[in-house]
């Protein structure tokens, strides 16, 4: 009985009810990680122009395009397994946290429910799908821009809301 008991108040907690300072730490945690975050995608800016044909030309390379401004050859299959274990580990790690913080907000169980899923279903359509783009299936490249921008769009999201329960939402 006493461990049923426990169970339901851990599940009974919620961000906004948390003390003033592990809300301020979590805060700040957050702000740091999207700056963090968001700053690769200036990365990917410059090694795709945000756009398939970029994510293409980094993937596949262009070294038969006359016309290429800027000399770029196939990935090898070392540096794509490096690229995707580099990345999947740890943003799967990073999204896992979110959805774990994202679980004791005060937010609909739906819209839970598809934010603490769908950067992950994202992340491996995306890395899975550079792994079918190096084996030639060109045409997941827009697999791959879609599901990359709804994983972008996810993680700006849950940490938005998650700023808005931890810093505005007040004690009933």
């Amino acid at each position: 009985m006493r461990k049923n008991l426990d169970e339901l108040t851990i599940m009974n907690i919620k961000l906004h009810l948390l003390p003033k300072l592990l809300k301020r730490s979590i805060s700040v945690f957050l702000i740091v990680l999207i700056f963090g975050y968001f700053s690769g995608l200036d990365l990917l800016k410059h090694t795709t122009s945000f756009n398939a044909q970029g994510v293409e030309q980094n993937v596949l390379g262009n070294e038969f395009d006359e016309n290429a401004s800027e000399l770029h050859f196939k990935m090898s299959e070392r540096e794509l397994q490096g690229i995707i274990h580099s990345h999947v580990i740890p943003l799967s790690m990073l999204f896992l946290i979110l959805s774990i913080l994202l679980f004791f907000t005060s937010l609909p169980p739906f819209v839970k429910s598809f934010l603490m899923i769908e950067p992950n279903v994202s992340l491996m359509l995306t890395f899975g799908g550079l792994w079918l783009l190096w084996l030639g299936y060109s045409e997941v490249k827009y697999l791959i821009m879609i599901s990359g921008v709804l994983m972008h769009l996810s993680i700006a999201v849950i940490v938005v809301l998650l700023l808005k329960e931890l810093l505005f939402k007040k004690a009933n």
